[in-house]
């Protein structure tokens, strides 16, 4: 008979992250430990933490994933594959508002999924390059940076307490629902289920019953909920904890989203799930512990439904993304990977086919962000200035590229290759999707934010002028089905937004969006509306719609000032400005906001200081699943923007 034990304690442990400072630091220590009956642990209440020690010293144990493997209950996806009458065709150039999907980590106050425990990892520890969401703890430290010596299956199900260095792991541990906000999560009961032999420790949640293979959980809805595993396959006989599913209240297994996660997002015309890939399939990013391919193989080893993590280095699965467009009122807007060679889009072409519902509009976007320049998208760049220059090795020769400046160069080089593959990309989806190719949008995204230079980006990726020159080429333009861009208001060195408070910032940026006061069309920095205008002339040149991949704002909560930003009503009718300026400059599909997204500043913070990037987070057209649209102001204006275009009532 199998065994399955229940360890009920609780442990102070969780760490105290700011978004003005870093983690616990890279020291090990001790740490400041209560035990107690979970059952008389008091929830935590807001603005209480506690001081966690964490480890992140690396060493060179090499990493060894444990052979047992035993048959996993599969996750079937239900695909609801509607036979219409009617034919559907894409529409890029009508103006609609479209929405972008949460990032999935434990600290997302989106209710997206029924399964809370497929957001599992811990806040302020980056998972881009961890292939699963699991920590450890030795001797009482938590070490955060050696995760990868925690022992796994292929979906990413801890094997064994033993670690690959040899030594012994006392907990294998995760969190979830880890933001610190008021009213973020659900209170109520959750059910945990899983497969195996083994121990869990919990904290912050009381047992109510347990029975072989389920737990149910009383959850007060505020506070990491930290799930540990003390003990797994005990009799060594391969029979390991794994399938691990911590179900909300009153969700079901067979539903892979919540009704109120797709209610919100039902007014969308196109959802574009971006966060949820991984840095190495957006931007080429690789590392030693968790190195991600896009062939055959890559293929193969790609996320499924049965991962034990969805927001991991592999990211969430296609299907994830197929199954949320088919149950949304929502089209799909989707990223092809980098680095993705030809067998691996032909395998992504079949999927989407067979699976994406026949009334559903397909957008195909080539890596993302290709025209920025700061990290990770700097990755990205690299590997396009080394494809161009090895597809065409005497570019750098051409007159095309002489006069020009050094970032002109590389953008030439980038914009041209970019083109390029995205038409291999279109010509082998094509040869799948054969007369429903009338469903899918081919996409060049360009940028909005370069319209001073006398050459843009947009131009260099429309003309392309190096596939002519040596591959006599027509122009990327011709053959494209839209140009998109991001009409984001972003406080930079260009823009230098007033800093005076909150209000004169977002004023400021008004103006920057609205062309007016000092961002006139022949400033230095013009304003948003004319960036725009360029681009909609170019697209006008070719007959190709002008669409936003991503629209709105991007200050981040690295300071005080900027936190203030995000919390005023002024968001509002900032997000106004620029839905109107879009439409009057004649914009098509607009993707806008930042799903879901919360962030927090400790009150002190009252400066600008230098935070990791992966520390910083900024606020979503919601901040929680159930904020009131009257205290979201993003959101209300993305809402009462679809009432005056007739997308909703």
């Amino acid at each position: 008979m199998k065994k399955s034990v229940l360890v009920m304690s609780i442990v102070a442990c969780s760490s105290l992250i700011t978004a003005c400072g870093g983690s616990g630091g890279s020291s090990e220590t001790s740490p400041t430990q209560s035990t107690a009956s979970i059952s008389q642990a008091p929830p935590l209440t807001s603005g209480s933490s506690s001081q966690l020690p964490v480890s992140t010293a690396e060493d060179n144990a090499d990493s060894e994933a444990n052979s047992a493997q035993p048959q996993d209950t599969s996750v079937a996806l239900n695909i609801n594959r509607e036979q219409l009458s009617e034919t559907v065709t894409a529409e890029p150039s009508l103006y609609r508002l479209g929405a972008q999907v949460s990032k999935i980590s434990s600290d997302m106050t989106a209710w997206a999924f029924s399964d809370v425990f497929k957001t599992a990892g811990l806040t302020g520890q980056p998972l881009a390059d961890n292939p699963h969401g699991w920590f450890f703890s030795k001797a009482g430290i938590w070490s955060t940076a050696q995760s990868h010596k925690i022992q796994i299956d292929k979906n990413g199900w801890p094997t064994s307490m033993a670690l690959s260095d040899g030594t012994r792991a006392d907990t294998i541990f995760t969190t979830v629902m880890s933001a610190e906000i008021d009213t973020a999560y659900e209170a109520g009961e959750y059910t945990l289920t899983y497969a195996g032999e083994g121990e869990f420790e919990f904290t912050n949640a009381t047992v109510v019953e347990q029975s072989p293979g389920e737990i149910i959980l009383q959850y007060a809805g505020y506070g990491a909920l930290t799930i540990a595993i003390t003990t797994t396959d005990p009799q060594g006989s391969g029979d390991y904890l794994r399938n691990i599913q911590l179900l909300r209240p009153g969700a079901s297994a067979a539903n892979l989203f919540t009704q109120s996660y797709l209610n919100y997002l039902k007014p969308a015309k196109v959802i574009r799930p971006t966060n949820w890939f991984s840095d190495a399939a957006l931007y080429n990013r690789v590392s030693d512990t968790a190195f991600t391919r896009f062939d055959s193989q890559g293929w193969a080893e790609r996320a499924t439904l049965n991962n034990s993590n969805w927001g991991a280095a592999k990211g969430a699965p296609y299907e994830l993304m197929i199954e949320l467009a088919n149950r949304s009122a929502s089209h799909l807007w989707l990223n092809v990977p980098l680095t993705a060679d030809n067998t691996y889009i032909e395998q992504l072409a079949r999927l989407l086919h067979d699976g994406l519902n026949t009334n559903k509009v397909l957008y195909l976007e080539l890596g993302n962000e290709l025209t920025k320049r700061t990290y990770p998208q700097r990755l990205g760049r690299e590997y396009a200035v080394a494809q161009a220059e090895l597809r065409w090795p005497e570019a750098r020769n051409t007159e095309l590229m002489q006069g020009g400046s050094a970032l002109e160069q590389e953008n030439l080089l980038i914009s041209n290759w970019q083109a390029a593959r995205t038409l291999e990309i279109k010509q082998r989806f094509a040869s799948i999707w054969g007369d429903d190719m009338a469903r899918v949008v081919t996409v060049l995204a360009g940028t909005v934010q370069d319209s001073g230079n006398l050459t843009t980006y947009n131009q260099m990726l429309l003309e392309g002028a190096l596939l002519a020159e040596f591959e006599g080429s027509q122009a990327p333009g011709d053959w494209a089905d839209t140009l998109a861009v991001d009409p984001m208001v972003v406080n930079t060195a260009g823009t230098q937004l007033s800093i005076d408070s909150a209000s004169a910032m977002l004023a400021d940026a008004q103006n920057f969006v609205e062309g007016t006061d000092r961002f006139y069309a022949q400033a230095d920095t013009p304003g948003l509306r004319y960036g725009i205008r360029q681009a909609e002339e170019l697209t006008r040149q070719y007959g190709i719609a002008l669409t936003a991949y991503a629209g709105g704002h991007d200050f981040n909560a690295s300071s005080y000032l900027n936190f203030q930003v995000l919390k005023s009503a002024q968001m509002y009718d900032l997000y106004q400005a620029v839905f109107e300026v879009w439409e009057e400059e004649n914009g098509g599909m607009f993707i806008a906001g930042k799903g879901i997204t919360s962030a927090s500043l400790p009150a002190y913070c009252a400066s600008a200081t230098y935070v990791r990037a992966d520390q910083v987070a900024s606020i979503g057209l919601k901040e929680t699943q159930m904020q009131d649209e009257q205290d979201a102001h993003m959101y209300r204006a993305w809402r009462d923007q679809m009432r005056k275009i007739g997308q909703i009532k």
